[in-house]
């Protein structure tokens, strides 16, 4: 037997799984037909879902797909913790679970000099940290990022972002591939000038 190498990451084949679970049978053997040009007979609904995510050339090609219903995206997208209008069309929720497959993992440092915090005699609470971008092992760069937090008129214990400002520059700007623990630009007093 010939085995196509799927262009699909490994997160986007735990999604898919989870989207494709959700499909009828028949939906699935008819994707998996559509996938293959009915070149390939599945069996049970496990080899369809197999050879759908073996043969499909990338991520947004198969969610482009048909088959897979906009309720379908909408629904995975809500239980990953991501919420979108009820009235967002399938182009939106597939560019949204495009990024969400694609987001990179961020790395704060949070060593002194990588955060910080000031209160504002107002209540305004603004927190500063910097750290590195990662896809894989590959640092893509370095953000910085600052959070004006207020607190919650109803409970205390609970924060609202009042604003954020993220600053991020490509590892072409900060040049070589590995990059250490980054330092937060801003001192105290500068991050006090914000809270005005």
């Amino acid at each position: 037997m010939v085995m196509i190498m799927s262009g699909l990451s490994e997160t986007e084949r735990v999604g898919f799984k989870k989207i494709l679970s959700s499909m009828t049978d028949v939906d699935l053997r008819s994707l998996s037909d559509t996938v293959t040009n009915k070149m390939i007979v599945v069996e049970n609904v496990t080899e369809a879902m197999e050879t759908i995510l073996s043969f499909s050339k990338s991520a947004e090609e198969l969610l482009r797909r048909r088959k897979v219903h906009r309720d379908l995206i909408f629904k995975y997208l809500v239980k990953e913790g991501l919420t979108m209008p009820p009235t967002s069309e399938k182009h939106q929720l597939v560019k949204r679970t495009l990024e969400l497959w694609s987001s990179v993992t961020v790395g704060p440092n949070l060593d002194p000099h990588g955060l910080r915090a000031v209160a504002s005699p107002h209540g305004l609470v603004l927190v500063g940290v910097a750290g590195t971008i990662h896809r894989d092992q590959s640092c893509l760069g370095i953000f910085e990022q600052i959070f004006g937090l207020i607190r919650s008129p109803l409970d205390e214990n609970s924060w609202k972002i009042k604003f954020v400002n993220l600053k991020i520059r490509g590892q072409d700007a900060i040049g070589g591939t590995e990059v250490a623990a980054p330092a937060l630009n801003y001192n105290s007093s500068e991050l006090q000038l914000l809270c005005s």
